[in-house]
């Protein structure tokens, strides 16, 4: 039977796609216009020759380029906080032409726009335009700066997000070591800039399947936080938190409830037992004893947890509203459908009584959200069988797709498959398993209410079928192409839409 997991806390919705206004021009075609008119003032046009694209403009035309590229940057980076990265993707190529008509082809000037329009790129799903960014920002920086240049950092971070998302883990790995060699040269070794390179080098370990060097790279986080600031307890404990979350996660639940019980003891030690610090701690320990069905076991630590909110002078609420949210969730799970929905209602009381706090009660509770139940297997055989590697991003990539109600109760009803490749290898198992699955439900008006139309994805790996049969293409890194030439690569499931729903 695989394993059961259940979900504490909230998640956010997705964001409606912005529309503009009818006769209103997007934030990309404006950018196009700054620029030609920039260009127009020194009767260039884009399509010059390389070299007059690479000399040096007019001192008058120069500031004004630099101020409509810095008022690109404005809106790109507006953009990108709005998620709208298809907009992004073309103002952020207008600020790397700017950036090159003012400083050159070649110049360190281009280094942070091109990593942006990676980002822009990656976020949008589109692998190959964000592997080339990403490595034309790295190509530029190694011939100017060295190949220990600080520089290095945030394209080649980007760069091994990119190989990660498109299940290249080995490629993905090689970026970030690059990227932790050139942080460790800089700022040395116990630093905490490196957090975010050690973390993508455990996703690119756990896609291999190598578990343990995986958990290496969160569990030397700790250490690097006792070393940086030896007399920061808060932040020793907060990196506690963060390797129980990842144990959690990775279904390491001993080892979870060991950490989350570290970092109350610090806190314990350094601010007493009336921390409110203490309450995170409670909600990752409870969430281990949940996962392995310990319900009467989580459901003390959670109310040991909610009994710390209510003792401090000032109830935060957000925070009640999340103990509040995992009780249910754990109800939920285990079948008390009546314990689970008192919860729920007392949570969206606690975030309705402040406009700051709708925002987190839509992210619980706008859509219905799956909390617990078996987890669909990741790769399976030609059967459907579920194979028993843990190694990720192998084999051509499959989807099913269901469409279903989810009840006031957080029970799934009337579920349907709407879309699967290869037809029917995965019909089955995602069936029963929403059977088995249980839904933290939507509500309106305080209630929970029945949610029709919700639809649940799930992206899985099946057995490549001889490539003279499917005229499939097998993934290839780069130079290994025939003669030793740098291909491009092939990305599985390079459109972005990797992942569970809802």
């Amino acid at each position: 039977m695989p394993a059961r997991v259940l979900h504490y806390g909230p998640v956010p919705a997705p964001l409606p796609r912005h529309r503009r206004p009818p006769g209103t021009r997007s934030p990309a075609r404006y950018a196009a216009g700054l620029l030609a008119v920039a260009l127009a003032a020194s009767g260039q046009v884009p399509g010059d020759s390389p070299a007059a694209s690479s000399a040096a403009p007019p001192a008058g035309l120069a500031t004004d380029a630099a101020a409509t590229r810095n008022a690109a940057q404005q809106t790109f980076l507006r953009l990108i906080d709005e998620k709208r990265y298809e907009e992004a993707i073309g103002i952020g190529a207008q600020i790397v032409e700017l950036t090159r008509r003012l400083h050159g082809d070649d110049s360190l000037e281009l280094v942070t726009p091109l990593t942006n329009l990676g980002t822009a790129q990656l976020e949008h799903g589109d692998l190959l335009a964000a592997e080339a960014s990403y490595r034309q920002a790295v190509a530029i920086v190694e011939r100017r700066d060295g190949v220990v240049s600080p520089r290095l950092v945030n394209p080649l971070v980007g760069l091994g997000a990119t190989y990660a998302r498109g299940g290249l883990y080995p490629q993905a790995i090689e970026a970030y070591q690059r990227a932790l060699h050139a942080n460790h040269a800089s700022e040395g070794f116990f630093n905490l800039g490196q957090i975010r390179i050690r973390d993508g080098l455990s996703e690119g370990f756990l896609g291999l399947g190598q578990l343990a060097r995986a958990n290496a790279q969160q569990r030397i986080q700790v250490t690097i936080n006792r070393r940086h600031a030896p007399g920061d307890r808060a932040a020793q404990a907060q990196a506690l938190q963060k390797l129980g979350r990842w144990y959690n996660r990775t279904g390491q639940y001993q080892e979870s409830r060991a950490a989350f019980q570290e970092s109350r003891r610090i806190i314990h030690d350094s601010s007493g037992d009336s921390d409110p610090a203490l309450v995170d701690s409670y909600l990752g320990e409870a969430l281990s004893y949940g996962n392995e069905g310990a319900i009467p076991a989580a459901a003390a630590v959670l109310k040991r947890g909610l009994d710390l909110v209510d003792s401090q002078p000032t109830v935060d609420h957000r925070k009640r509203a999340q103990v509040l949210v995992a009780l249910g969730d754990l109800y939920g799970a285990a079948r008390q459908p009546r314990a689970a929905r008192q919860r729920y209602v007392d949570a969206w009381s606690e975030l309705s009584g402040d406009d700051t706090l709708l925002e987190d009660r839509d992210r619980y509770f706008a859509q219905p959200l799956r909390i617990g139940g078996p987890v669909l297997p990741d790769a399976v055989d030609a059967d459907g069988r579920a194979l028993v590697s843990t190694k990720r991003g192998t084999g051509s990539e499959g989807v099913v797709v269901a469409a279903l109600t989810v009840t006031a109760d957080g029970r799934a009803a009337d579920a349907r498959i709407i879309e699967s490749t290869p037809p029917g290898l995965m019909d089955q198992q995602m069936l029963r398993m929403l059977d088995a699955a249980a839904f933290r439900p939507a509500m309106e008006d305080g209630v929970p209410v029945d949610r029709a139309d919700v639809q649940l994805r799930h992206a899985f790996r099946y057995p490549i079928a001889p490539a003279a049969s499917r005229g499939d293409v097998p993934l290839q890194a780069p130079g290994t192409g025939k003669g030793g030439e740098d291909r491009p690569l092939a990305y599985p499931g390079s459109n972005g839409k990797d992942g569970d729903g809802p």
